[in-house]
C-alpha cells in the first residue's frame, strides 16, 4: 500500500483518485495531423528571458547573423519577465524590429512561452532560449526541412563550457526502469539529414505553431521548468506529426545558465524528479499501476508531494492521462517497461538505438545473453562487446537481452551496427549469483519470458546462426528450429563433477549440449572438461590496444572484478586477510582500489576486513584505462575458477604487470607474458608485489615486455576466430 501514514494517503488522494479515474475512462482514439500539407512562409521566434540582458544580447546577435540570409517575414518576440523597467532599454533601442513583452513578476517557462505564443503570426515558430547562440548556418539547416506533417525540428546542441561530460545533444529519448521514467540526451547520429527522435529542446527547436499552441496551454503544471518539452514532442508524435533532429544544425548553450542563478542545484534536481513523476501521470509513459506510482510519489520531498496534492493538479491528471489511453504509438514507446511484465512482443526499438538495417545476403545471427551487455559492466560482457564490434561488419545481428533494467542512457551508443534489440526482464528474486550451484542457475536463468522473447524473434527473423551465451541458458536450444546452426559459448566450462549426480550430468550433455552444432570456450583448458564433437576456443582478449604506455609511479594496486562473481569477492577478501598486511608493513603507503561493479561498496560495508582507510572501493567505472593508468600493477588473486579473467589481459594491454595465482592466471599461464607474475597462493602474492613496488626498474622492465605476445589477444583475432567457426557451420549447412 503506497503511504506510510494515513494523513500523507489522505492528502495524496486526489491525485491517486485522479489516476484510477483514467484508467476507467474511455481510449481517445489518436488523432490526425491538423496541419495541411502546403504552408506560408514565414518565422516567428519566441525568446523567454529573465533578467539577463547581457546574455540575451549575445543570442540576438547571434540570431540577428542567422536571419540576414533569410527571405521569408520573421518576427522575432522576447518575453522579458522577472527584471526591474528599463532593464532592457539599450537592447530595445539596438533591436528595433524586436517585440517587447515585459513583465516584473518571474513567469515559468509554459507560461512564458504561451503569452509569446500569443503574439505570433506565422505557421512555425522558433523557440530560443536566452543562453543559446548559433554556430553560422544552423538556421537554415533547420528551415529546410519544414513539411506538412513535421511537428518539430531541433538543432544538435553544445554546451559552451568544455569542462565534464557533454550533458546535451538535442537528440532525445527515454527509457523506463523500476524507479520511472527517465529522458536524456542520446549520442549524435552520423546521419546529415533530418532523423527521428523523441522531442524537441524547448530553447533551440522550430515548431509548428497552431499544434504547439495546443500543447503549451496544457504543460503550466511543470512550470517552472523541465518535462514540458518532453510531452510536446509524445503528444506530437501521437497525433500523427513527425519530431526531426538535425545534426548539421548546431547551436552552443550555456547550461542552466539561468535556472542555476535563481534556484540552488538541490532545488532544480527535486523540480526534475517531481516532473518525471507528473509526466508519467499525465501520460501513460510506464506500465506501471498507480500504486506504484504513488509510492514513488510518496517518495519524493514533502514540497514535492504537496505541488503534486493540488486539486487543480488532479483533475489536469485525470483530462490528460484519459485521452493518452489507447493513443501510444509503438514507435515512440520507451525502449524499457515494466519488469513485472518483460518485453516478449519484440517492440520496435527506441529512435536511438540507431539500428542497421539487414542486408540481403547477409547471415542473420541472433544472440542471447542472460545479463546486460552494455555498458560492460564485467567480463562477460566486454568479451561480448568486444566481438560484436567485428562481427557486426560480416552478419546481422539481432541481440535478445536479458536484465533489461540495467540498460540505460548509457547503453544505447553500443548499439550501432546492431539490426535489433530486445530487452527482457527476470523476477529479482530469481536472479541468483554465482554462488549457487549450477542446475538451480539453469533453472533461474532459463525463464518463461526470455523464451518466450527467443521464440518470438526466431519467428521474425529467421536466422542462420543462434549462439547462446553462457552454460545457464543452454537448455535454450530446445526452440531450435531445422536449417538452424546454433552455437553455445562456453564463458565458464563444466563438466560432470559440476552435476549434482553422475545421470544429471549425462543427461545434460545427451539432451542439451549434443543438440549444439558448435561449442565455444574461452581457453585451452576449459576445453577437455567437454564432452562435444565440436569445441573451439576463442580465447579471451582486451579492447585495449596494446601499445606504449606511460611508466607507473604510483603505490597503488588495483583490482578489477564485479562482487556479482563470487570468486572476485572471495579473492578480494582472501586478499585483504592473506596479503595486503605484510604488504603494507613492508611499502607503508600502498593503497589499494577495488572496482567491484554495482552495489560493491554496499556489500562490504559491514566487512570487517574492508574497514581500512588504505582500501577504496568502487562501482562500475566506465574510465577502465584510466584507473589501470593511475595503478601500479594490479592483482588478480582469484581461485577455482573456469574459463580466462579479461582484466588480466587488459592489465597487460594497458602496461601494467599483473601479480595473480595460479588458479587465476587460467587460460594464460603457458602465454609466456613477462609482465603476468604467477605465484601459488595469495599469500606469496605480498613478497612478489613488495619486490616489484620496491625496485622500479625491474616493474618498467616487465610493463613494455609484451608487445608482440600480446597481438594475438585482440578482439579483431578473436572475432576472427569465431567468423571462421559460424562460415563453417554455414557452408556445412549448405552442402
Amino acid at each position: 500500500m503506497w503511504g506510510t501514514s494515513a494523513r500523507q494517503r489522505l492528502r495524496l488522494a486526489p491525485l491517486y483518485l485522479a489516476l484510477r479515474a483514467a484508467a476507467l475512462a474511455r481510449a481517445t482514439p489518436s488523432a490526425a495531423a491538423e496541419c495541411p500539407a502546403a504552408w506560408r512562409p514565414g518565422l516567428s521566434v519566441v525568446i523567454p528571458e529573465r533578467d539577463a540582458p547581457d546574455m540575451l544580447g549575445e543570442a540576438l546577435g547571434s540570431l540577428q547573423a542567422e536571419l540576414e540570409g533569410q527571405d521569408e517575414p520573421v518576427q522575432v518576440v522576447v518575453v522579458a519577465n522577472g527584471a526591474a523597467p528599463g532593464t532592457y532599454g539599450a537592447l530595445a533601442a539596438q533591436y528595433a524590429h524586436v517585440e517587447w513583452l515585459e513583465r516584473e513578476a518571474p513567469l515559468g517557462f509554459s507560461a512564458a512561452i504561451a503569452l509569446g505564443l500569443a503574439e505570433v503570426r506565422h505557421e512555425w515558430t522558433l523557440l530560443l532560449n536566452n543562453d543559446m547562440t548559433f554556430e553560422p548556418g544552423a538556421l537554415a539547416q533547420l528551415l529546410r526541412h519544414r513539411g506538412g506533417d513535421v511537428f518539430s525540428l531541433s538543432a544538435q546542441i553544445l554546451q559552451q563550457s568544455s569542462d565534464g561530460r557533454r550533458e546535451e545533444t538535442g537528440f532525445t529519448d527515454w527509457y523506463a526502469d523500476g524507479a520511472g521514467v527517465h529522458a536524456y540526451h542520446a549520442p549524435v547520429p552520423a546521419d546529415g539529414g533530418a532523423v527521428p527522435h523523441l522531442a524537441g529542446s524547448g530553447g533551440a527547436t522550430i515548431f509548428r505553431t497552431r499544434p504547439l499552441t495546443r500543447y503549451v496551454k496544457d504543460t503550466d503544471p511543470y512550470d517552472p521548468f523541465y518535462w514540458e518539452d518532453i510531452e510536446w514532442g509524445v503528444r506530437a508524435w501521437r497525433d500523427g506529426y513527425r519530431v526531426l533532429f538535425c545534426p548539421g544544425a548546431v547551436v552552443r548553450h550555456r547550461h542552466r545558465a539561468t535556472t542555476a542563478r535563481f534556484y540552488a542545484p538541490a532545488v532544480i534536481d527535486r523540480i526534475v524528479a517531481r516532473n518525471g513523476l507528473l509526466f508519467d501521470a499525465r501520460n501513460r509513459a510506464t506500465a506501471f499501476g498507480a500504486d506504484w506510482l504513488m509510492s514513488r510519489v510518496c517518495d519524493q520531498p514533502y514540497e514535492s508531494q504537496r505541488e503534486l496534492a493540488q486539486p487543480r493538479i488532479a483533475i489536469d491528471v485525470r483530462r490528460r492521462r484519459a485521452d493518452a489511453r489507447g493513443r501510444t504509438r509503438p514507435d515512440i514507446a520507451p525502449v524499457l517497461v515494466d519488469p513485472r511484465h518483460p518485453v516478449s512482443e519484440l517492440a520496435p526499438a527506441s529512435f536511438s538505438y540507431r539500428l542497421a538495417t539487414f542486408t540481403a545476403g547477409r547471415p542473420r545471427l541472433l544472440l542471447v545473453t542472460p545479463f546486460a551487455v552494455f555498458p560492460p559492466r564485467h567480463g562477460g560482457a566486454r568479451r561480448i562487446s568486444g566481438l560484436l564490434a567485428y562481427l557486426r561488419r560480416d552478419f546481422d545481428i539481432i541481440l535478445v537481452t536479458d536484465e533489461a533494467t540495467l540498460y540505460d542512457a548509457r547503453s544505447f551508443a553500443f548499439l550501432d551496427g546492431l539490426c535489433a534489440v530486445h530487452l527482457v526482464q527476470r523476477e529479482r528474486e530469481a536472479n541468483l549469483g554465482s554462488a549457487a550451484g549450477l542446475e538451480a542457475r539453469l533453472r533461474s536463468h532459463d525463464h518463461p519470458a526470455l523464451a518466450a522473447a527467443l521464440r518470438a524473434a526466431l519467428a521474425r527473423y529467421q536466422p542462420a546462426l543462434v549462439q547462446i551465451e553462457f552454460a545457464e541458458l543452454a537448455p535454450l536450444v530446445r526452440e531450435r528450429a531445422p536449417g538452424q546452426r546454433w552455437v553455445l559459448a562456453l564463458h565458464d566450462a563444466y563438466g560432470a563433477a559440476d552435476f549434482a549426480t553422475p545421470e544429471a550430468a549425462q543427461r545434460f550433455e545427451r539432451e542439451v549440449l549434443a543438440r549444439y552444432n558448435a561449442v565455444t570456450v574461452v581457453a585451452a583448458e576449459d576445453g577437455g572438461l567437454v564432452q562435444h564433437r565440436d569445441v573451439v576456443c576463442v580465447p579471451n582478449a582486451s579492447s585495449i590496444e596494446p601499445g606504449p604506455r606511460a611508466p607507473s609511479a604510483s603505490a597503488r594496486l588495483l583490482f578489477m572484478g564485479p562482487f556479482r562473481y563470487e570468486p572476485n569477492f572471495a579473492g578480494v577478501r582472501a586478499f585483504l586477510r592473506d596479503a595486503l598486511p605484510a604488504i603494507k608493513a613492508a611499502v607503508p603507503e600502498v593503497r589499494l582500489r577495488v572496482l567491484g561493479g554495482d552495489g560493491a561498496p554496499r556489500r562490504v560495508a559491514a566487512d570487517p576486513l574492508f574497514a581500512r582507510d588504505d582500501v577504496d572501493v568502487f562501482e562500475h567505472r566506465e574510465d577502465v584505462e584510466a584507473q589501470l593508468a593511475a595503478c601500479a600493477l594490479t592483482i588478480n588473486p582469484l581461485a577455482a575458477i573456469r574459463g580466462s579473467p579479461v582484466k588480466l589481459v587488459e592489465s597487460l594491454a594497458a602496461g601494467r604487470v599483473c601479480v595473480s595465482t595460479a588458479e587465476g592466471a587460467r587460460g594464460f599461464r603457458d602465454e609466456g607474458f613477462a609482465g603476468l607474475v604467477i605465484v601459488e597462493s595469495v599469500a606469496a602474492m605480498a613478497p612478489a608485489i613488495v619486490s616489484l613496488l620496491r625496485d622500479d626498474e625491474l616493474r618498467l622492465r616487465l610493463e613494455s615486455a609484451d608487445a608482440m605476445r600480446l597481438a594475438r589477444f585482440t578482439w579483431a583475432a578473436s572475432a576472427a576466430v569465431q567468423r571462421a567457426l559460424y562460415l563453417r557451420l554455414l557452408q556445412a549447412a549448405d552442402a
